[in-house]
């Protein structure tokens, strides 16, 4: 395979000038992946199919938006209630700061609450973000819902970040 560096230099330039080197490298091999590949990996993933854990974490070291995009695309639209929630794990997974604006909506659906407080959690673990009124707020929503498991889910995280921020 010949690669044309200095056309995907062009392109990460010309549509994602704030990324990091790292960011660049990553958008770089998406790039070289395809949208075809990444929709059917994301595809593959929700069907459950064999070693799907093994797709999810090459969408995961890929931090892909075009893949969250999707994922969501498939929480939005699917009319099947274990495809809606396998997309918002993948959502998870992935952990890309943009999902940070779904959450809300993610814990107001009782199908996937537990995971979209999933998705919070793996975002300030992984520090894509940083505690703040936006995600206090959401702990809080979190915390009014009455959903199995998900007081004590933000109680847990609430720690976490109590002993994080002594550090």
């Amino acid at each position: 395979m010949n690669t044309e560096w200095r056309k995907i230099a062009e392109l990460i330039k010309n549509n994602n000038s704030e990324l990091t080197h790292d960011g660049k490298s990553k958008f770089a091999i998406e790039l070289f992946l395809g949208k075809t590949w990444i929709k059917n990996t994301v595809d593959y993933i929700i069907e459950l199919k064999t070693e799907w854990n093994l797709a999810v974490n090459c969408l995961r070291v890929l931090e892909s938006e075009y893949a969250t995009d999707y994922a969501y695309k498939i929480y939005k639209n699917s009319t099947n209630k274990d495809d809606r929630r396998i997309a918002v794990l993948v959502i998870k997974d992935i952990a890309h700061p943009k999902s940070i604006h779904w959450i809300t909506e993610f814990l107001n659906d009782e199908n996937v609450a537990d995971f979209g407080l999933g998705v919070l959690d793996q975002l300030l673990w992984t520090e894509k973000i940083k505690p703040n009124k936006m995600t206090e707020s959401l702990l809080n929503l979190a915390a009014e819902k009455k959903h199995d498991g998900l007081s004590e889910k933000v109680e847990f995280i609430r720690k976490y970040l109590t002993k994080k921020s002594s550090c």
